[in-house]
């Protein structure tokens, strides 16, 4: 049974969100949304940390989501479209979404509208073969918590001087909720076991900080048989190795620049502008902060 929840205000639909795997975190559970890594997402969930109120993404789609439909009415003005204004969730799943607004078209029964407003930049970039997958699988998950007979992504193009809709059918499609669910299920099954989803290197230092902002007083824990960490420890030590000899390099070519220059403030040449003058900074106070700095030292074997 699918629950219906009118939206009535920001703060309550977002402390029903914060209880639900939601359609916009179905592409970050599976690791294909580029804004937020599957270990973030399991962070949120936990509430190991909180999610991020608002930025200015956010904002925007929020303050042009009109703009999106009024789109649609003006190119399809036969259609009858209104604002959803409900939050509906499946319990058992806890699994939940917002849909946009419901449209009545020229096609069958009543269409799922999820609206996107998409930089001229970044539609060039990523939506070139169609929308992105997490894009995708939130509006096939509204669609099917909704109950709709079908579902429309809408995309309004923006650029500093025009504006173009564009509109993407999305049909049920039984494969597609199924995997949903399938996603639902496990990622609960998961937090319910304590797994974390896969670690991603190049996303996850900011999560992992947040994550445990403060130590265990007095906890110190044997990692004497993890190997990976041995191999990690020794990555670490050649690669701080070689930037060391490389940061030495600059130092050196910089020292010959400048003896080059000698008095002078600039120098141009073919390609290149250098410049070397003297730069006055007024003195100022850091504010007291804490951090938990990671600092690794390399003992002699016993």
């Amino acid at each position: 049974m699918v629950e219906r929840i009118p939206i009535t205000d920001r703060a309550s639909w977002l402390a029903m969100r914060a209880a639900d795997l939601t359609a916009s975190d179905i592409g970050a559970a599976i690791g294909v949304d580029k804004y937020k890594s599957p270990l973030k997402l399991y962070a949120e969930k936990t509430g190991m940390v909180m999610p991020d109120p608002d930025n200015p993404a956010m904002r925007r789609g929020r303050w042009l989501e009109a703009a999106v439909l009024s789109a649609i009415e003006e190119q399809n003005p036969d259609w009858e479209i209104r604002p959803a204004k409900v939050y509906v969730r499946d319990p058992e799943l806890r699994l939940g979404a917002t849909p946009d607004a419901i449209a009545i078209t020229d096609l069958p029964g009543v269409t799922n509208v999820q609206c996107k407003v998409v930089a001229r930049p970044e539609f060039e970039r990523s939506w070139v073969d169609g929308p992105p997958l997490n894009y995708l699988l939130q509006t096939v998950t509204e669609g099917m918590l909704l109950g709709a007979d079908q579902s429309l992504l809408a995309a309004l193009v923006i650029d500093t001087y025009t504006a173009e809709l564009e509109l993407y059918p999305v049909p049920r499609h039984e494969g597609a909720e199924a995997k949903v669910r399938d996603i639902a299920t496990g990622f609960w099954s998961n937090i319910a076991k304590g797994l974390w989803p896969q670690l991603d290197k190049s996303r996850d230092a900011e999560t992992i900080t947040q994550m445990f902002p403060k130590e265990t007083e007095g906890e110190v824990i044997d990692l004497s048989g993890d190997n990976y960490l041995i191999e990690l420890l020794e990555q670490r030590r050649t690669a701080k190795t070689v930037i060391a000899v490389e940061e030495q390099h600059v130092k050196e070519i910089e020292t010959e620049i400048k003896a080059k220059l000698r008095g002078a403030e600039a120098a141009r040449l073919p390609g290149w502008k250098i410049t070397w003058k003297a730069q006055e900074r007024e003195a100022y106070t850091v504010k007291a902060s804490k951090s938990r700095p990671l600092r690794i030292t390399e003992e002699n074997a016993a």
